[in-house]
């Protein structure tokens, strides 16, 4: 059986993996559950599962403690982190934000299969994801899709590859409307439910500017050769532009099991358990050009790509906070990317040399936003 270690377990992700897991049971051990509080959510997780480990970075209760299944050990924080990755085969990071850099540090360090589904990490780690490609299964929908498509082709074939974005709550409003946007509008997805902080960057199209970066490092595809294209039925979920002029497209239905699913098996496959999608549940299919003036958010990350070192760091802790502050009320819709453009503008830091040093430049990158945010306001 196959020893896996679910890390942000309590998330999107990391519940469908949970379901999919219980689909094969007879494939899969749970080895270790990770999750940022000890809830009843990843309480009864446990008592599902019935994992070696469970982890929770928030100190657990007594009475939460007592509850957990006979032969379940339960560890705090960072040591209860590596604990669960040594435990593992696969580790699936589905750890949401910056937090999911260290989980992915220590899962490569440590020789193990990475099921890659945090953004931050594979941006920010760049040096470690280039030595260890081979360990590596993307689970995000887009790179997951990127990956099966590219291993089907002789490299020298491959002229471009596509990233599809559904276009966001805000594909059809102006930049006037876009200013004026609350927060429960720019939460309003049309294709995905998500957590509140990939939503955001949906909605301002960041999200796609991460995936830019990822691909670049996950698949050695020059930043020129990496194209967004808005596709607003969420079915493609990426495409390869070959250079006789072919294109090759991945479909699949709007559901991360799916991913997930083949993450978990690569490089076998198994029948999917969860419906019988038909090929004319794929229509209709279009795709449109990206408005980078509304969405400057793929510029910035672009930039941030091609200037290397730090920048890809600044620019994600400059994104967290400054979604942070939408959230929070404290900045408009627009100011996001504006944030982001003045932080990225103004690094005076130097290149991170270790894990240590990346995590600061994300926290110097968010204070910098908080300072901006409050000379915009003022």
């Amino acid at each position: 059986m196959e020893k896996i270690s679910v890390l942000g377990s309590t998330g999107s992700v990391g519940k469908q993996t949970l379901e999919v897991i219980k689909e094969f049971r007879d494939k899969f051990q749970v080895s270790a559950l990770l999750a940022r509080r000890a809830s009843d959510t990843l309480l009864n997780q446990a008592l599902e599962f019935k994992p070696k480990l469970v982890v929770s970075y928030e100190e657990p209760s007594k009475d939460w403690l007592s509850k957990l299944p006979e032969g379940t050990e339960y560890l705090q924080g960072d040591e209860g982190l590596t604990a669960a990755v040594e435990l593992a085969d696969r580790v699936m990071n589905s750890v949401s934000g910056i937090y999911g850099i260290k989980p992915a540090f220590l899962t490569l360090k440590l020789g193990k299969v990475l099921l890659a589904s945090n953004k931050e990490s594979i941006i920010c780690l760049e040096k470690e994801v280039i030595e260890n490609r081979e360990r590596i299964i993307p689970v995000d929908s887009e790179h997951n899709a990127l990956f099966q498509l590219i291993n089907l082709l002789k490299r020298d074939y491959l002229k471009n590859i596509y990233l599809t974005a559904s276009g966001g709550p805000f594909r059809n409003k102006s930049l006037e409307e876009m200013k004026s946007a609350t927060v429960e509008e720019a939460l309003n997805h049309p294709r995905w439910s998500m957590g509140k902080k990939i939503t955001i960057d949906s909605a301002t199209l960041m999200n796609k500017g991460f995936e830019i970066l990822e691909a670049k490092h996950l698949f050695g595809v020059p930043l020129d050769n990496i194209k967004v294209v808005v596709h607003p039925q969420s079915l493609v979920h990426g495409a390869v532009e070959l250079i006789d002029g072919s294109f090759i497209m991945h479909l699949s239905p709007t559901d991360m099991r799916v991913p997930i699913l083949h993450a978990l098996f690569y490089p076998k496959r198994q029948k999917y358990p969860f419906g019988k999608p038909k090929i004319t549940d794929f229509s209709p299919i279009e795709f449109e050009e990206v408005d980078t003036e509304r969405f400057k958010s793929l510029y910035l990350a672009r930039w941030a790509g091609e200037m290397g070192g730090v920048y890809p760091a600044v620019l994600v802790g400059a994104d967290e906070e400054a979604v942070n502050l939408f959230l929070s009320g404290r900045i408009g819709f627009l100011d996001i990317a504006d944030i982001i453009e003045e932080v990225l503008g103004s690094v005076d830091i130097k290149d991170p040399k270790s894990v240590e040093e990346i995590l600061e430049s994300i926290e110097w990158a968010r204070d910098k936003a908080r300072e901006t945010a409050e000379r915009l306001k003022g």
